[in-house]
């Protein structure tokens, strides 16, 4: 597939107000969330969850009078296999255009991406382990992206502007999807620890609280994280406080 670029953005802009036209919907697929955001003039699906969940897919698209050709991109968040192992069947089932972080681009040809570095001693436990002896677990159908992208960029509709951000940290090509003040961000971000959003796994800790920062920066008040459930500014920010610290 050529690679192609969306529109860079040499700054990224705070975030605009949200048209009430569009919706994020959550799709809990296997290990993950992956979202759909739907609109009049656009259906965008970030991440494709764990093997064996398109009919998740499915039946999120036909709850909302859509299938899988009314899809016009696919963004990935990063290459972990929970995120992308339906990648490949939903590609063939419509004519979606994948986005991925140039840094990712490798691993989704060679359909395998590393377990990355545990950030607690349980998730340094699980890395090791997982990477010695279950190396067929990070394994996907490969797939080639259509636009891979290297900073800031735009989607421009008509009536608002999707924005993608890389966010470095969790792995170095991890991004996140932005529309008016709702960010969907991977594993940037996890939602199921109380009193913490602070991901169990990253490769570089010190490039993820500077992507943190940066987030923060954009001014969104609600967070989709890869794992859990939504949540507020107000708790990321409140974690962001104690690790920064």
């Amino acid at each position: 597939m050529p690679i192609a670029e969306i529109s860079n953005t040499s700054k990224f802009r705070k975030v605009m107000p949200q048209s009430q036209s569009y919706k994020v919907t959550p799709i809990h697929a296997g290990a993950s969330n992956a979202y759909l955001i739907t609109g009049n003039s656009i259906t965008i699906m970030v991440d494709s969850g764990s093997r064996g969940n398109t009919h998740k897919f499915k039946t999120a698209l036909e709850n909302k009078g859509l299938d899988f050709q009314d899809i016009d991109y696919i963004i990935l968040t990063h290459s972990h296999y929970d995120h992308v192992g339906c990648l490949e069947e939903i590609r063939k089932k419509s004519t979606a255009t994948v986005i991925a972080h140039r840094a990712e681009v490798e691993y989704l040809k060679r359909g395998y991406t590393p377990f990355p570095e545990g950030t607690m001693l349980f998730s340094r436990l699980i890395c090791g382990f997982a990477n010695k002896f279950l190396p067929d677990r990070g394994r996907y159908t490969p797939i080639d992206p259509d636009i891979v992208i290297d900073g800031e960029c735009e989607i421009p509709l008509s009536d608002t502007t999707i924005q993608i951000l890389p966010l470095a940290g969790h792995t170095s090509g991890s991004i996140c999807v932005i529309i008016g003040k709702n960010a969907i961000v991977g594993d940037t971000l996890f939602s199921f620890m109380p009193g913490s959003v602070y991901p169990p796994f990253a490769n570089d800790e010190k490039e993820l609280l500077k992507s943190w920062k940066k987030l923060l920066s954009t001014g969104c008040n609600i967070f989709y994280p890869g794992h859990g459930k939504p949540f507020s500014r107000a708790r990321f920010e409140k974690c962001y406080r104690k690790k920064k610290d």
